[in-house]
Protein backbone atom coordinates (compact mmCIF):
# COMPACT_ATOMS: atom_id res chain seq x y z
CA UNK A 1 0.00 0.00 0.00
CA UNK A 2 2.49 2.43 -0.90
CA UNK A 3 -0.25 4.78 -2.04
CA UNK A 4 -1.17 5.14 1.23
CA UNK A 5 1.82 6.27 2.50
CA UNK A 6 1.95 8.76 -0.55
CA UNK A 7 -1.67 9.84 0.27
CA UNK A 8 -0.62 10.29 4.24
CA UNK A 9 2.54 12.19 3.15
CA UNK A 10 0.33 14.45 1.10
CA UNK A 11 -2.10 15.03 3.44
CA UNK A 12 0.48 16.20 6.64
CA UNK A 13 2.13 18.38 3.88
CA UNK A 14 -1.07 20.42 3.42
CA UNK A 15 -1.84 20.28 7.07
CA UNK A 16 1.29 21.82 7.82
CA UNK A 17 0.30 24.72 5.99
CA UNK A 18 1.35 24.33 2.04
CA UNK A 19 -2.23 25.15 0.55
CA UNK A 20 -1.29 24.01 -3.01
CA UNK A 21 -2.26 20.24 -3.33
CA UNK A 22 -0.21 19.56 -6.43
CA UNK A 23 2.59 21.56 -4.52
CA UNK A 24 2.09 18.57 -1.91
CA UNK A 25 2.05 15.63 -4.00
CA UNK A 26 5.19 16.34 -5.72
CA UNK A 27 6.88 17.23 -2.64
CA UNK A 28 5.45 13.86 -0.98
CA UNK A 29 7.14 11.57 -3.96
CA UNK A 30 10.48 12.94 -2.48
CA UNK A 31 10.10 10.62 0.40
CA UNK A 32 10.05 7.68 -1.75
CA UNK A 33 13.74 8.53 -2.19
CA UNK A 34 16.46 5.98 -1.31
CA UNK A 35 18.31 7.83 1.50
CA UNK A 36 20.58 5.05 2.89
CA UNK A 37 20.86 1.59 1.79
CA UNK A 38 18.49 1.62 -0.28
CA UNK A 39 15.66 2.64 2.21
CA UNK A 40 13.38 5.84 1.84
CA UNK A 41 11.75 7.93 4.44
CA UNK A 42 8.22 6.04 3.67
CA UNK A 43 9.47 2.67 4.10
CA UNK A 44 10.60 3.38 7.35
CA UNK A 45 7.26 5.46 8.12
CA UNK A 46 5.79 2.42 7.15
CA UNK A 47 8.09 -0.40 9.10
CA UNK A 48 7.73 2.02 12.08
CA UNK A 49 3.21 2.23 12.25
CA UNK A 50 2.34 -0.46 9.45
CA UNK A 51 -0.37 -0.10 7.10
CA UNK A 52 -2.84 2.87 7.86
CA UNK A 53 -6.32 1.89 8.40
CA UNK A 54 -8.97 2.46 5.75
CA UNK A 55 -11.12 4.96 8.51
CA UNK A 56 -7.36 7.06 8.10
CA UNK A 57 -7.22 6.70 4.25
CA UNK A 58 -10.85 7.82 3.92
CA UNK A 59 -10.54 10.67 6.41
CA UNK A 60 -6.99 12.09 4.53
CA UNK A 61 -8.73 12.15 1.07
CA UNK A 62 -12.13 13.74 2.67
CA UNK A 63 -9.44 16.21 4.26
CA UNK A 64 -7.46 16.86 0.71
CA UNK A 65 -11.12 17.29 -1.00
CA UNK A 66 -12.14 19.96 2.07
CA UNK A 67 -14.83 17.41 2.71
CA UNK A 68 -13.92 16.26 6.59
CA UNK A 69 -16.62 15.86 8.47
CA UNK A 70 -18.14 18.42 10.97
CA UNK A 71 -17.88 16.61 13.74
CA UNK A 72 -14.14 15.95 13.70
CA UNK A 73 -13.20 19.64 11.92
CA UNK A 74 -14.34 21.65 14.79
CA UNK A 75 -15.64 19.37 17.67
CA UNK A 76 -13.34 18.05 20.38
CA UNK A 77 -15.54 15.08 21.59
CA UNK A 78 -15.83 12.82 18.77
CA UNK A 79 -11.60 12.59 17.86
CA UNK A 80 -10.91 12.16 21.54
CA UNK A 81 -13.33 9.49 21.60
CA UNK A 82 -11.21 7.50 18.47
CA UNK A 83 -8.24 8.29 19.97
CA UNK A 84 -9.14 7.01 23.34
CA UNK A 85 -11.28 3.78 22.13
CA UNK A 86 -7.92 3.26 20.11
CA UNK A 87 -5.77 4.01 23.20
CA UNK A 88 -7.96 1.43 24.74
CA UNK A 89 -7.20 -1.06 22.22
CA UNK A 90 -4.01 -1.19 21.96
CA UNK A 91 -2.89 -0.89 25.59
CA UNK A 92 -5.13 -4.22 26.07
CA UNK A 93 -3.36 -5.55 23.52
CA UNK A 94 -0.22 -4.79 25.22
CA UNK A 95 -0.84 -5.17 29.04
CA UNK A 96 -0.37 -7.68 31.50
CA UNK A 97 -3.94 -8.30 31.61
CA UNK A 98 -6.28 -10.63 30.10
CA UNK A 99 -8.45 -8.85 28.25
CA UNK A 100 -7.40 -8.43 24.82
CA UNK A 101 -9.91 -6.54 22.94
CA UNK A 102 -7.83 -7.01 19.73
CA UNK A 103 -8.52 -10.62 19.31
CA UNK A 104 -12.43 -9.48 18.45
CA UNK A 105 -11.55 -8.55 15.32
CA UNK A 106 -10.66 -12.13 14.21
CA UNK A 107 -14.14 -12.91 15.05
CA UNK A 108 -16.05 -9.93 13.96
CA UNK A 109 -19.49 -10.45 14.89
CA UNK A 110 -20.33 -8.32 18.23
CA UNK A 111 -18.02 -5.41 16.34
CA UNK A 112 -19.74 -5.45 13.49
CA UNK A 113 -22.87 -5.21 15.80
CA UNK A 114 -21.33 -2.15 18.25
CA UNK A 115 -19.51 -0.12 15.44
CA UNK A 116 -22.69 -0.45 13.12
CA UNK A 117 -25.42 0.77 16.22
CA UNK A 118 -22.44 3.30 16.85
CA UNK A 119 -22.41 4.53 12.88
CA UNK A 120 -26.49 4.18 12.77
CA UNK A 121 -26.97 6.68 16.20
CA UNK A 122 -24.09 8.88 14.12
CA UNK A 123 -26.36 8.42 11.22
CA UNK A 124 -29.60 9.76 13.10
CA UNK A 125 -27.69 12.31 14.88
CA UNK A 126 -27.44 14.03 11.81
CA UNK A 127 -23.73 12.77 10.70
CA UNK A 128 -24.24 9.98 7.71
CA UNK A 129 -20.60 10.46 6.54
CA UNK A 130 -19.83 8.18 9.68
CA UNK A 131 -22.04 5.47 7.92
CA UNK A 132 -20.35 5.36 4.92
CA UNK A 133 -17.29 5.41 6.61
CA UNK A 134 -17.72 2.48 8.39
CA UNK A 135 -19.60 0.49 5.29
CA UNK A 136 -16.88 1.10 3.12
CA UNK A 137 -14.29 0.00 5.65
CA UNK A 138 -16.11 -3.00 6.35
CA UNK A 139 -16.80 -4.18 2.37
CA UNK A 140 -12.79 -3.48 2.35
CA UNK A 141 -11.96 -5.53 4.95
CA UNK A 142 -14.05 -7.88 3.50
CA UNK A 143 -12.52 -7.88 -0.13
CA UNK A 144 -9.20 -8.93 1.74
CA UNK A 145 -6.95 -5.80 0.66
CA UNK A 146 -5.53 -5.23 4.05
CA UNK A 147 -2.67 -8.15 4.65
CA UNK A 148 -4.58 -8.37 8.00
CA UNK A 149 -7.51 -10.96 8.80
CA UNK A 150 -8.13 -8.43 11.71
CA UNK A 151 -11.17 -5.98 11.41
CA UNK A 152 -9.63 -3.40 13.65
CA UNK A 153 -6.69 -2.84 11.00
CA UNK A 154 -9.17 -1.73 8.83
CA UNK A 155 -10.73 0.41 11.44
CA UNK A 156 -8.17 2.13 13.49
CA UNK A 157 -4.00 2.65 13.37
CA UNK A 158 -2.08 4.19 15.83
CA UNK A 159 -1.72 7.11 13.05
CA UNK A 160 -5.35 7.81 13.67
CA UNK A 161 -4.88 7.21 17.33
CA UNK A 162 -2.21 10.50 17.25
CA UNK A 163 -3.95 12.63 14.54
CA UNK A 164 -7.51 12.30 16.35
CA UNK A 165 -5.78 13.36 19.46
CA UNK A 166 -3.54 16.51 18.42
CA UNK A 167 -7.16 17.29 16.23
CA UNK A 168 -9.35 17.03 19.91
CA UNK A 169 -6.54 19.06 21.50
CA UNK A 170 -6.38 21.78 18.53
CA UNK A 171 -10.60 22.04 18.72
CA UNK A 172 -10.43 21.81 22.42
CA UNK A 173 -8.19 24.81 22.09
CA UNK A 174 -10.13 26.97 19.63
CA UNK A 175 -13.28 26.41 21.82
CA UNK A 176 -12.00 27.44 25.14
CA UNK A 177 -9.90 30.09 23.24
CA UNK A 178 -12.86 31.81 21.68
CA UNK A 179 -15.37 31.05 24.54
CA UNK A 180 -17.22 33.99 25.57
CA UNK A 181 -16.41 35.48 28.86
CA UNK A 182 -19.44 36.63 31.11
CA UNK A 183 -18.57 39.43 32.89
CA UNK A 184 -19.92 39.65 36.60
CA UNK A 185 -23.03 42.43 37.48
CA UNK A 186 -21.13 43.96 40.90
Amino acid sequence: MIWAQWLLLTWLLNVCGLRSRILCALLALLAFVPLHAGVSAAMAARGLCGDPSFTTLQLVVLALLHRTPIAIRYGWRLPAFIAGLSLLLYLSALGPWDIDLYRFGYRPGYLVATMAALALYAWWRGYPQFLWLFAIDLLLWRAGLLESTNLWDALVDPLLMLAMLAVAMRNRYRAHRHRKIIQPRI
